[in-house]
């Protein structure tokens, strides 16, 4: 027994001095949100969305959002819309943490840039932007997004951008009751009890653990991918990036899917997906290559955020704002009300 003690003893100081060693180091801060998230009432197939009105919270990637009064990021908190004017040309943008903007100010990521660049661009039309992109969402709630939650603000055109494991459905985590991300299990029987569940919160040792064994995961899904070895939960969950096609051909929107670039991949993660998209002739572009111009320091979001980076962001917005300019709104007739 004095063994026993003395050997769970020995793993107690070891965990604790790597907590501390990770709190200095500062890896976890990133993983660190205020209780932005609430359930979807609407629909099931959405199992979380971001709470409206909010200002100035911490979100993922240690930084500072607001969101309007549909509970999508902004630059204004509280953020009320008119009813669609003449000559306004409306997108709508669902994504994951990228289209989000993760660990990137709200002026700088994507989908802002992208309003920004084509009013540049032209004149014709005000374009406006609506960034319904979540963390975690997977292409089943992407998709659930336009069919529950985009009619409201009569897009012209609606955007998918997508990396590869948004086809792991299963990844999308739900909501607790105060409002953070839950992911089943053991989680939810902690959810009973508050004072453990923030304790455990406070664990900044759990989040590298974590992320070592996600990084392990994603390494081993591109190299498949890479190696044209499609797994089967892409296979089994693509049909929604079709779903998507055929729900926004169904409302009379335009649409297009956009390919990601990530930290590490080179595109060619994408070329089995690809030839699905040729195949069903799905509208799409590829931006995924991107990622080979920049260094890895470039491409992360900061030190430990393996997120695009504000660059990254410009460089997405830059390619995507002149297709958009050529195949959607420069075919685009002007209207009047």
């Amino acid at each position: 027994m004095a063994r026993i003690g003395k050997f769970l003893f020995s793993v107690l100081v070891i965990l604790i001095c790597l907590e501390a060693l990770v709190r200095v180091w500062g890896y976890s801060e990133m993983y660190l949100y205020d209780p932005i998230y609430m359930p979807y009432a609407q629909s099931q197939e959405i199992p979380f969305v971001l709470k409206p009105n909010l200002a100035n919270v911490r979100a993922h990637g240690n930084i500072r959002i607001n969101t309007d009064e549909m509970g999508l990021r902004s630059l204004t908190p509280g953020e009320k819309y008119p009813p669609k004017g003449p000559n306004e040309y409306r997108i709508a943008f669902m994504g994951d943490s990228v289209t989000f903007g993760v660990g990137v100010a709200t002026a700088d990521i994507y989908p802002q840039v992208v309003q920004a660049t084509l009013n540049r661009l032209q004149d014709r039309f005000r374009v406006r932007v609506f960034n319904f992109g979540v963390s975690s969402y997977s292409v089943k709630e992407m998709t659930a997004t336009l069919k529950y939650r985009v009619s409201a603000i009569a897009p012209d055109l609606v955007v998918m951008g997508i990396i590869v494991n948004d086809f792991d459905i299963h990844r999308t985590p739900g909501v607790d009751g105060w409002g953070y991300n839950t992911f089943g299990g053991p989680s939810e029987m902690i959810n009973k009890y508050p004072t453990i569940k923030l304790l455990l919160r406070n664990l900044h040792l759990s989040y590298v653990i974590r992320d070592i064994l996600a990084r392990w995961k994603q390494k081993q899904v591109e190299t498949d991918l890479m190696q044209g070895k499609m797994p089967d939960w892409i296979a089994k969950s693509y049909s929604y990036v079709v779903d998507f096609k055929n729900l926004a051909t169904a409302h009379g929107y335009q649409y297009l899917v956009v390919t990601i670039p990530t930290l590490g991949g080179d595109g060619s993660q994408f070329r089995e997906i690809i030839d699905n998209f040729q195949r069903d002739k799905i509208a799409y572009f590829d931006v995924s290559p991107l990622s080979m111009a920049f260094t890895e320091k470039q491409f992360r979001a900061s030190r430990y955020d393996f997120h695009p980076s504000a660059s990254v962001h410009r460089q997405i917005s830059d390619k995507l704002s002149g297709y958009i300019m050529e195949k959607y709104l420069g075919k685009a007739a002007p209207t009047s009300q």
